[in-house]
């Protein structure tokens, strides 16, 4: 599951979360009444249609822009100061939950991540305490940097399901291992580094500089306890983390920085 978190401020969070209540609440109204109409909630396109230009006639009148947010919510999203061009920005951390997202990295090698730092709440929106963030941050960026230097690798489970597909009940050699190989390789055409299948796991795009095997278990797929093989490897890219970290305390002391720390707030979008 990916993750996206945004920097947001509010002119005034109480009166905007009113009025998206509001519209949620008449949304909801015109969908029921619109359904009643059909004695169901079977609903055309052509009806869907009439339905959100209702829905954007229901956010105007309250004061909300066409897509029904609040025209005076900022979204934070700079440029960092250090490295301009990195996916992560001032205000913007980018997909962190998924297999190669910073929270795997971080907890997997340091026991910190973005959760860690912020600790964040069941609601969208909230407000960590900043000063505590900066200070687990800056903690999270020693520990990351020794760790790269000390143990520059990373792991990843390679399932061994005894419940084999038929295509890896086929291969029971070497020989057969090669051709199957060949015969993915050939008909694949990815622009994704990795991805897993039925026939296995495949690192064409960028292939993984291994050191170690090691059998054990992994949870797949909320099935606890399945037999993989932990393969280890030297990972080219754990810069991008640590100046992800990097760019992470510099939204932070962005907001510390401002006159009015109190308005801004971090959308955990997932």
């Amino acid at each position: 599951m990916s993750l996206d978190v945004y920097l947001k401020r509010f002119e005034n969070y109480a009166a905007s979360q009113r009025l998206k209540a509001e519209y949620e609440r008449q949304m909801e109204r015109t969908w029921e009444q619109m359904a009643n109409r059909r004695n169901d909630e079977q609903i055309s396109e052509h009806e869907e249609k009439i339905y959100w230009q209702q829905c954007q006639k229901i956010a105007h009148t309250i004061g909300l822009d066409s897509n029904g947010e609040d025209p005076l919510v900022q979204t934070i999203k700079l440029p960092s100061r250090k490295y301009p061009d990195h996916y992560f920005k001032i205000g913007y951390f980018y997909s962190s939950n998924n297999d190669s997202g910073i929270n795997r990295v971080l907890s997997d090698s340091i026991g910190l991540d973005l959760h860690s730092i912020f600790n964040p709440l069941d609601e969208d929106y909230f407000q960590p305490d900043w000063n505590l963030a900066r200070n687990i941050c800056s903690k999270a960026i020693r520990d990351f940097t020794r760790h790269i230097k000390q143990n520059p690798y990373s792991v990843t489970p390679v399932k061994f399901d005894p419940d084999i597909s038929p295509s890896q009940a086929e291969i029971g050699s070497k020989a057969l291992a090669l051709q199957k190989f060949a015969e993915v390789k050939e008909q694949t055409a990815r622009e994704t580094n990795s991805w897993a299948s039925w026939d296995g796991d495949f690192f064409l795009k960028e292939p993984l500089e291994v050191v170690a095997f090691l059998p054990g278990t992994a949870e797949f797929m909320d099935e606890p306890d399945t037999p993989c093989l932990y393969v280890i490897f030297q990972h080219e890219h754990l810069d991008f983390y640590l100046q992800a970290l990097e760019i992470v305390l510099e939204t932070i002391e962005y907001v510390l920085g401002q006159p009015d720390v109190g308005k801004y707030y971090l959308d955990w979008s997932s």
